[in-house]
């Protein structure tokens, strides 16, 4: 049974057209997204910014509420929970955040930020808790008297660690690491990751590793899935994201890799010009095909299906045969 089971997920962003009009239009965000992420898995998610990526983890985590599909977590379909039912899932599912100022509390010391789940769930007595805060500092590479300090008297990958030892305080089984070193220098994110990868091996997680950076996606994850405009067109092993990546934008995204990386070279004649189209009006067809350099009229009237063509490879594409 795998740990998460997401079906035909969707969510539209309504726009009001104006205040004195009934009339409204609706962003596609995450439009009708299924996936399924393992027991100690890691699945990498990536796409440009606005695929609707940082949404569809949203709702994963019931952050915001989903217009369709189903959410199965560790074989509850927990799509319509609310209260207790839904608090009781929560501390199972935790996630680690992009900014690594902005999600903690500058007014709280490091000690209260990450004991804030052990008080909000009465886990153990204060002492116990402030035992469990001291062992998580350690865990994630911290000193127990950086305690007593803020979030402004530490750097950005100090500040992460200290998210990272928050989203742990509950023990949860999935985290959701929203692109946690996109902000981070570029030595940074490499500790960041390898805290991760040994966390993962060590308490057993699964990952929901979002990001915009495959190099580091190819590295962490056992799977990618590649996101656009609200559907994933392609999902392969992590490992073969490199050579067997068969969909017109996911070659792109590799030949636009900006630093020269022997794995990830992708197809020059494939770099894509020019913004996504308008989520409010997705184009017919394929959503890729208005900036996709081998599209075809069967590309712009029919829209491909995500289908099998491989051990673990699946693809949305008219041309992935060819």
């Amino acid at each position: 049974m795998s740990l998460l089971d997401v079906q035909g997920l969707i969510k539209y962003h309504r726009l009001s057209s104006g205040v004195f009009s009934a009339r409204s239009e609706k962003i596609h965000a995450v439009d009708g997204v299924s996936l399924i992420v393992e027991k100690g898995e890691t699945l990498g998610l990536v796409g440009e910014s606005g695929c609707g990526k940082s949404t569809l983890a949203r709702l994963i985590l019931r952050l915001e509420n989903h217009d369709g599909g189903r959410i199965i977590f560790d074989g509850q379909d927990i799509t319509g929970l609310a209260g207790k039912r839904l608090r009781c899932i929560r501390r199972r599912m935790q996630m680690i955040f992009q900014d690594t100022y902005a999600s903690l509390n500058p007014r709280m010391t490091v000690g209260a930020i990450v004991g804030e789940p052990l008080a909000n769930y009465r886990v153990g007595t204060r002492r116990e808790q402030k035992e469990k805060v001291r062992q998580l500092l350690q865990t994630v590479g911290l000193s127990h008297e950086h305690a007593a300090r803020y979030p402004h008297e530490f750097s950005g990958g100090q500040r992460q660690r200290i998210g990272i030892a928050r989203a742990l305080a509950l023990q949860p089984d999935l985290v959701v690491c929203d692109e946690p070193v996109s902000n981070l220098d570029v030595s940074v994110r490499a500790q960041i990751v390898n805290l991760l990868m040994q966390l993962k091996k060590q308490l057993g997680l699964a990952y929901l590793f979002i990001s915009h950076d495959l190099t580091i996606v190819s590295y962490i994850s056992d799977r990618v899935a590649i996101m656009y405009l609200g559907k994933i067109v392609e999902m392969l092993p992590g490992g073969d994201l490199a050579v067997k990546a068969r969909h017109p934008y996911t070659r792109a995204l590799l030949a636009a890799v900006p630093v020269h990386h022997p794995r990830l070279r992708g197809d020059k004649e494939l770099l894509v010009e020019g913004e996504p189209p308008d989520p409010v009006s997705p184009p017919a067809g394929c959503r890729f095909h208005p900036r996709c350099p081998r599209a075809q009229e069967k590309c712009r009237v029919s829209e491909p299906l995500l289908e099998p063509i491989g051990a673990g490879h699946q693809v949305a594409c008219h041309l992935a045969g060819a």
